[in-house]
């Protein structure tokens, strides 16, 4: 009688956690492999039968799944990754004048950017401050957001013009003093997630 109340219980349990999972309504989503006792570090390929979709998974044991493919893996054990990541790139000292372009990496495709952060670790000024832009010189992103010396500054939503990128393909993401560099030397941080 015991194991059968215990049986029941979890049932409901099972059930209710499964009501409570969240849902994805997106293009794709981070999942990540259960842990497997006893097998071999390092990257490792997966293959949903039903669509012969393959994922390279990363060092993380996690991938992007499109949308197509998600319940596959969630039957599988996956579980969702971080919703969120972080691209970080320092500058160095610029150069004490002009608005030389600097390719600071690129977004993933299928991503959006929810935050950017700019550091600067001198004593100077970016007059004109910052562009962030997806071409040399853009300002599709950001158009000039003020860098003040010794700054930190997180730029606010008004400022970010645009947050969702190509769906297919990795983005560029281009930085430049609007003006002069004076110098400075920034670390960029942008958060992002996908969609």
């Amino acid at each position: 009688m015991k194991f059968a109340r215990h049986l029941i219980f979890a049932a409901a349990a099972l059930l209710a956690a499964t009501l409570a999972a969240p849902q994805a309504f997106a293009a794709s989503q981070v999942l990540c492999a259960p842990e497997a006792a006893g097998t071999a570090a390092g990257p490792k390929v997966v293959v949903n039968p039903n669509t012969n979709v393959r994922y390279s998974l990363n060092s993380g044991g996690c991938a992007i799944i499109a949308s197509g493919d998600i319940g596959y893996m969630l039957s599988q054990g996956y579980t969702p990754g971080p919703s969120l990541n972080t691209l970080i790139y320092t500058t160095g000292a610029l150069p004490a004048s002009g608005t030389g372009d600097i390719v600071i990496g690129a977004i993933p495709a299928g991503a959006y950017i929810q935050q950017v952060i700019v550091q600067n670790t001198t004593a100077n000024a970016v007059t004109g401050g910052v562009s962030l832009g997806t071409t040399a010189n853009g300002t599709d992103i950001v158009a000039a957001q003020a860098v003040g010396a010794n700054a930190l500054v997180f730029v606010t939503d008004a400022t970010l013009l645009k947050r969702v990128f190509s769906t297919t393909a990795g983005t560029p993401l281009h930085l430049a003093p609007v003006t002069s560099s004076n110098t400075a030397n920034l670390t960029v941080s942008i958060i992002y997630g996908y969609f």
